[in-house]
């Protein structure tokens, strides 16, 4: 009786081991979990999923409220510290370092705002995106090879993710961080108060209460900004992964395609009806193309010129000679500007080479053996893929990893502008 209770025992354990947790499978929210999340601690929800009858409550809708207010009053402020400065000719290097600032606000809020505005369409391309994803399945799952692309995603995303929020704490503490080290550890006499971003506000705030508020308001909008400037990005990154999966998995099934021999009955037939689905996978893929240059099209072009002309400033400030402390938080903005364009470029390259793979993969198969239908069908999805496919900022730009040394050039080219100006 005991042996008996010890297999049924056993045999319980390896049905349970054999039945998958509910999380073992991958899904779409897991590539799109993280930018969510920076949309979502800003009270902003980028899209709804299908079947989702959760909408945002109140406060969550005040939350945003709060902070597009509090980041619009601080661009406010930083646009009269910069007029207020070149109308009486004074803190000129100041002023570039505000001006850079309000670049980085102006650029989240249109970002933000273009979400908006677009919300449906991304909706959309989120449903689509669904709808082609692998099931839960373990097998289906295995075929696409998900885990490695969710991991690639990840680290992407993360690294991404992590060097912004390592430039915004930076900026949001060092200023009270250096006061309080000069105040309360080494106890100097010359320890004076200051923001993270614009002196100017409508009140003294200096050696007074006020000061906490305006530092943790000025705070906030530098967390806002940044929260609008990334998250965009990180969708971008999210979605095109995806697309990288899709166009490697059909390139896979192409090369693998096994060729039936015309003398088996019905074979033809049968060869014609895959590729149909293949041909129409591949239609589908590159309609999520087209949807996602559409949606992210206008946020693809505010990173070239913004960050165009973040580093020019940035540059320029460095060359004309600034504090140790002030150079280390200039080099970050750098190092965080031209890894933005960078990647953005890389991930374009990407999605070049994954759809030009299709071309390759028609060629590797057995066609010799195939159909003449089968072979003429195959021409055409050739063809198809010989043209790019690519991020798209807009009408105006095809971006690719040699848009990376145009992104360079024309830094340079206004950085030499603003040199001369000041000389």
């Amino acid at each position: 009786m005991s042996v008996k209770f010890l297999k049924e025992k056993i045999f319980s354990r390896r049905a349970k081991s054999a039945v998958k947790p509910k999380n073992a499978y991958t899904v779409i929210e897991d590539f799109m979990k993280l930018p969510v999340y920076f949309y979502h601690t800003i009270g902003l929800n980028p899209y709804e999923l299908t079947g989702s009858n959760k909408k945002p409550g109140i406060g969550f809708n005040l939350l945003f409220l709060l902070h597009m207010i509090n980041a619009n009053y601080v661009l406010f402020l930083e646009i009269s510290f910069v007029y207020v400065s070149f109308r009486n000719n004074e803190n000129f290097i100041e002023s570039c370092m505000v001006m850079s600032y309000i670049g980085f606000v102006i650029v989240g809020d249109l970002k933000i705002g273009a979400v908006l505005l677009q919300k449906q369409k991304l909706s959309n391309l989120v449903r689509q995106m669904e709808s082609v994803f692998p099931a839960p399945r373990q097998k289906e799952q295995e075929q696409y090879d998900v885990k490695r692309y969710l991991r690639r995603c990840l680290r992407y995303t993360k690294g991404f993710g992590g060097l912004y929020m390592t430039l915004v704490i930076t900026y949001n503490l060092f200023a009270i961080c250096q006061y309080s080290i000069q105040k309360w550890i080494l106890h100097s006499p010359h320890a004076k108060q200051s923001v993270p971003y614009v002196p100017l506000t409508p009140w003294e705030w200096r050696d007074n209460w006020r000061f906490y508020p305006t530092y943790l308001s000025q705070s906030m909008a530098g967390y806002t900004a940044t929260c609008g400037h990334i998250s965009a990005d990180l969708m971008i990154f999210a979605v095109a992964i995806q697309v990288i999966m899709h166009f490697d998995h059909l390139a896979k099934s192409l090369t693998e395609f096994t060729v039936r021999a015309q003398t088996e009955e019905d074979g033809a037939d049968q060869d014609l009806k895959e590729l149909q689905k293949l041909i129409a996978y591949h239609n589908k893929i590159l309609g999520l193309t087209d949807v996602m240059n559409e949606v992210f099209g206008f946020a693809l072009l505010l990173n070239f010129l913004a960050s165009s002309t973040l580093v020019c400033f940035v540059g320029f400030q460095i060359s004309i000679g600034i504090s140790p402390e002030m150079l280390a938080k200039l080099i970050l903005i750098l190092i965080s500007a031209n890894s933005e364009i960078y990647l953005i470029c890389n991930f374009s390259q990407m999605l070049i080479d994954a759809s030009g793979s299709i071309c390759y993969a028609v060629y590797d198969m057995n066609w010799a053996d195939a159909d003449p239908r089968f072979r003429k069908m195959l021409v055409v999805l050739a063809l198809r893929a010989q043209k790019p496919v690519c991020l798209k900022a807009t009408v105006f730009l095809d971006i690719s990893i040699e848009t990376m040394s145009i992104f360079l050039r024309m830094s340079y080219k206004f950085f030499c502008a603003i040199r001369t100006m000041y000389q």
